[in-house]
């Protein structure tokens, strides 16, 4: 008896709210138009208010992020993406792997794609960087975006997230002109 009360007490004396599993809550807020945003750090870019869209297959940064990434060494070219944005239309835009995002005060995500979009778009946690924060839901009232697993590991596995989420392909690797498949993910 003894023995499993010690072996109790050195388990729960060694856990601790940062550890792997951690939920977090993270308020939400809306500007009226039934979109919801949360707060969150990128790398060395500073903090941002960034659009919650369970729809955008990758995050996406605008270039004057970019450009800030860059310079302090947070961001890496990966590919060309043929993406679908919100309005129908189809640009070739770039991927980067950037370093680190905070979600809103404490849930750090590591190596997160993000695809980029001109100047000063708007900044959006698309389905793939909540994926690598396990398992998500989104409450109203109060309006709480919950992520089960905060303490993402540094890297993800090589093969933990499909190439090209929802509606979203590697321009490199598609014929000039030719249909978006079916299943490949969408920029707003």
């Amino acid at each position: 008896m003894r023995f499993l009360l010690a072996t109790a007490l050195l388990v729960l004396s060694s856990a601790s709210p940062a550890q792997e599993g951690t939920e977090q809550q993270i308020p939400m807020h809306s500007r009226g138009t039934n979109t919801w945003y949360i707060d969150s750090a990128i790398a060395d870019a500073g903090r941002h208010t960034m659009l919650v869209d369970t729809g955008s297959g990758y995050s996406v940064i605008n270039e004057e992020t970019l450009a800030r990434l860059i310079e302090s060494g947070e961001a890496e070219y990966v590919s060309k993406l043929r993406g679908k944005m919100a309005d129908g239309s189809e640009r070739i835009v770039p991927l980067y792997r950037i370093a680190s995002i905070t979600l809103g005060e404490h849930c750090v995500i590591h190596d997160i794609n993000a695809a980029v979009l001109p100047r000063n778009s708007r900044q959006i946690i698309g389905i793939s960087t909540l994926a690598r924060a396990g398992s998500f839901s989104m409450s109203f009232d109060p309006p709480l975006l919950t992520l089960s697993d905060c303490t993402a590991p540094a890297a993800a596995p090589e093969n933990a997230f499909p190439a090209a989420p929802l509606a979203m392909q590697d321009a490199e690797t598609q014929t000039p002109g030719a249909e978006t498949k079916p299943g490949t993910a969408n920029l707003r």
